[in-house]
C-alpha cells in the first residue's frame, strides 16, 4: 500500500501530535537498521560519535555504550523528535556522555575534524540535493574516521513504489557510492539486505588520503 503523502512528510520532519506517535513507532522499526550502523562503525574508547538525523534518539544509548568514555552527539531538524530524545536519554546527558543539538545536516555547526564517527541512517531520501549533506559530515570527520551511511536502495522497486516521489528521494547504491566520492570519502565495508520490498544497503566510508605534495615527503 503506497503510503499516505502526510505521513511521508511527517517522516521527513515529523511535528505536533501526530509526529511524536511517529517518533515512537519509528524507534522500533528502525531499531535493527540503526544497530547494523553502529557495528559497522566500529566505535572505540574514548571517541566522539555523531548521529546525524538522530530523531528519537533510540542510537544514541547504544553508540555511548559500544566502548568506554564514548560522547554521543545527536542532530536532528525536528523539535518533536528532539524533545523525545531528550526525555529519553536525561541521565546521560546530565552525565555528559550524550548531547543532543537541533541543526541541519547540510551545515552542522561544527569545527572541522570534530567526530571520530558519523553515521546517518534512513535520511539519504530527504537530501535533496545530498552532497552538501555529505560534504558537511565529511568536513566534521577526523582524518582516519568513519562514516556510515545505511539507506533503502532504489533497486528495490517493491519498495521505493510505496513511497511518494514528492517526499522520498530513492537513490541507487551506485549513485550513492558516487555521491560519497564526490565528498572526498572512500569505501571502505558495503552490506546490505536484499529482501524484495524491504531492502537496505549499509555503506562505510573513510576520508581519502591527501595526495603527497611534491618536496614535502608527506
Amino acid at each position: 500500500m503506497r503510503r499516505p503523502v502526510f505521513i511521508a512528510r511527517q517522516g521527513r520532519h515529523p511535528y505536533g501530535w501526530l509526529g511524536a506517535i511517529i517518533g515512537r513507532i519509528m524507534a522500533s522499526e528502525t531499531a535493527a537498521d540503526n544497530d547494523r550502523a553502529i557495528a559497522m562503525l566500529g566505535v572505540l574508547s574514548e571517541e566522539h560519535v555523531l548521529d546525524v538525523g538522530t530523531g528519537h534518539g533510540r542510537s544514541l544509548a547504544t553508540l555511548a555504550a559500544a566502548a568506554d568514555n564514548v560522547t554521543a552527539t545527536g542532530i536532528d531538524a525536528s523539535d518533536v523528535m528532539l524533545t523525545i530524545a531528550r526525555r529519553r536519554h536525561k541521565a546521560l546527558i546530565r552525565q555528559g556522555r550524550v548531547r543532543v543539538e537541533r541543526a541541519s545536516s547540510d551545515d552542522l555547526p561544527f569545527a572541522a575534524a570534530t567526530f571520530d564517527r558519523v553515521m546517518a541512517v534512513h535520511t539519504l531520501y530527504f537530501w535533496q540535493p545530498a552532497a552538501p549533506h555529505l560534504k558537511s559530515m565529511a568536513r566534521v570527520l577526523k582524518p582516519g574516521g568513519r562514516v556510515v551511511l545505511g539507506f533503502r536502495p532504489a533497486e528495490d522497486a517493491a519498495l521505493t513504489a510505496r513511497f511518494p516521489a514528492s517526499v522520498y528521494a530513492f537513490r541507487t547504491t551506485a549513485e550513492v557510492e558516487a555521491l560519497l566520492a564526490t565528498a572526498g570519502l572512500v569505501i571502505v565495508d558495503r552490506q546490505c539486505r536484499d529482501v524484495p520490498g524491504n531492502s537496505m544497503v549499509w555503506l562505510a566510508a573513510t576520508p581519502a588520503r591527501q595526495p603527497v605534495l611534491p618536496g614535502t615527503g608527506t
